[in-house]
């Protein structure tokens, strides 16, 4: 008898919680929740686990609603030779400065580089395994602070390893990768520390004297413009990590939380919300890196933001390192 109530008891419980599965799937994907529905498609497709999406929605969504949600890296059409640099006499000064903003939806982490030639590209030392947290890189190669960089593909078929980094990447003037295609934006500093993006071919990016260089994007701003002219530059709202910079040479590094990491008032940022922030800062080119669980942002030694990752800093294939001012 007991075992009969027992074995009653447990294909109950499972009918229950198949039952509130396909219930809750139902009410979230086609119920009177728009705005949270379309927060969830945009979190799981703007994340290395868009393929929950389909499971979570019993199969039930239109092929076009998931492809929008999509990430499309494609920006502006033709990369630009010429940026403001109003007054690009960059102090020399060691002084990086950090600030906090407060936006309606997320809280940004700001750190501010006067002196853009300390910052070089770090890629991960285990290319085509496995990649390197950011702590981990600052101790790998010296540094005293820096963000997460640009798009990775993951090898051996584990998620989240970060193993391979994707497009074209450029380290103190190497070539690490020579992935080129027509959508992509590159993320580039030249030997005098100018930031550019845009889809430049590596060509393009030898001529300009690039010595660092990553990939992902959009591009946010440039020659002091917003480039999101509609919307909210799409990807909906999550942890954002961007890089700028000022008509002095002053390089900007943002990282946002979100997620509900903080609580239900920091779901994350929108790009239109990176790009005005990065234009009240004062850039006058700006980009859109990895975000989401990578985004990382550290200083000597100490993590500045709180990773959205349940197990902390995500291992990634690329960085934008700070690395001490020069005697």
């Amino acid at each position: 008898m007991f075992v009969k109530r027992a074995v009653r008891f447990i294909l109950y419980s499972m009918m229950a919680v198949v039952y509130a599965f396909v219930l809750g799937s139902l009410l979230l994907f086609h119920g009177p929740f728009p705005a949270v529905r379309q927060y969830v498609i945009d979190s799981l497709e703007t994340t290395m686990h868009g393929y929950l999406l389909e499971p979570l929605a019993l199969d039930t969504l239109p092929e076009k609603v998931i492809q929008s949600a999509q990430p499309h890296l494609r920006d502006i059409q033709q990369a630009s030779t010429h940026v403001v640099r109003e007054n690009f006499l960059y102090s020399k000064t060691t002084t990086v400065r950090i600030e906090t903003y407060h936006g309606s939806t997320y809280t940004a982490d700001i750190m501010l580089i006067p002196d853009p030639t300390r910052v070089r590209v770090g890629v991960t030392k285990y290319i085509g395994k496995f990649g390197m947290t950011l702590s981990e890189m600052l101790n790998y190669y010296h540094a005293i602070g820096g963000i997460n960089g640009g798009a990775f593909q993951d090898v051996q078929h584990w998620r989240g390893t970060g193993g391979s980094p994707q497009g074209i990447t450029i380290m103190n003037g190497k070539v690490i990768t020579d992935q080129q295609s027509s959508n992509q934006t590159v993320i580039a500093l030249t030997n005098e520390g100018q930031l550019i993006t845009g889809p430049y071919t590596l060509s393009q990016l030898q001529k300009l004297h690039v010595t660092q260089a990553l990939t992902f994007g959009p591009t946010l701003v440039q020659n002091g413009q917003g480039m999101i002219k509609n919307g909210n530059g799409g990807w909906g709202y999550a942890p954002r990590t961007v890089i700028g910079q000022k008509s002095d040479g002053t390089l900007i590094f943002i990282v946002t939380d979100g997620r509900g990491i903080h609580g239900p008032n920091d779901i994350g940022a929108s790009l239109l919300q990176m790009q005005n922030l990065m234009l009240r800062l004062g850039a006058v080119t700006a980009a859109n890196l990895d975000g989401g669980s990578s985004s990382t942002m550290m200083y000597n030694g100490k993590l500045v933001n709180q990773p959205t990752d349940v197990l902390g800093e995500r291992e990634v294939a690329t960085a934008f390192l700070i690395f001490p001012a020069s005697n």
